[in-house]
């Protein structure tokens, strides 16, 4: 079985992540393997301090969690397909890179692109390794969720991939309320994500399909993934 670990900002990126890539896989059985956020059985006891969100993703991509098989050089050898995901807004924060990415947007690519650069350099090369897939939704990975159940929604705010905290269109929205705001800060209901995944996966082809497809970056982290694990389209 092939062996697909996960490096992500949150539990409800790898929820959504993990379900997209059982959907391409067909039934297909896979082993994953849960590295970051260390909140896995996985993960647990190993030499880390990483902490969640996309600055501990970038740390694990730098080797600060350097032992064990959750390690970054031992993942690196041993996953068949290796997901790092990292949302696009990071590129207007000092502390992932400066300068700051001033691009314009549309096109969402040219951030994503920035992005993607600094992975592959803070993951120890100039080319990525060919096992590893760099998902990079933009502004973030609710732009994707919001497309795949709300569509219309999507369209009222076109382009979608450019608009800032795609979140907040999902808050308390129905049927599936997957966002709260709580203190001021948007909320991510994980169980709620775990019980919509169906729905997101089926609703999927509304992020993808079309000539001028709603979220170009969907279709490229699709791609990527099913060159990756060998999954062939019909």
């Amino acid at each position: 079985m092939k062996r697909i670990y996960f490096v992500t900002e949150g539990p409800t990126d790898q929820i959504v992540i993990e379900g997209l890539i059982d959907y391409w896989l067909g039934g297909e059985d896979f082993i994953p393997r849960y590295i970051q956020p260390p909140s896995s059985a996985y993960a647990d006891g190993l030499d880390t301090n990483l902490s969640d969100g996309w600055k501990g993703v970038r740390d694990w991509c730098v080797g600060k969690r350097m032992g064990g098989p959750a390690g970054r050089d031992e993942a690196l050898k041993q996953a068949d397909c290796l997901i790092v995901h990292i949302d696009a807004d990071v590129a207007t924060d000092p502390d992932f890179k400066t300068p700051l990415f001033k691009g314009p947007c549309p096109p969402a690519k040219n951030a994503c692109d920035w992005i993607r650069n600094h992975l592959t350099s803070l993951l120890g090369g100039e080319f990525l390794p060919p096992n590893v897939v760099l998902c990079v939704p933009s502004q973030d990975l609710e732009t994707w969720v919001l497309c795949a159940l709300h569509p219309e929604v999507a369209d009222e705010n076109l382009p979608i991939e450019c608009r800032e905290n795609p979140g907040m269109l999902l808050v308390q929205r129905r049927p599936h309320r997957l966002v709260r705001r709580k203190g001021g800060r948007l909320r991510k209901e994980t169980a709620k994500y775990k019980n919509s995944l169906l729905a997101i996966v089926k609703g999927w082809v509304h992020c993808t399909a079309g000539v001028s497809s709603r979220c170009p970056e969907a279709i490229r982290f699709e791609g990527d993934t099913k060159h990756t694990l060998g999954i062939i389209n019909e």
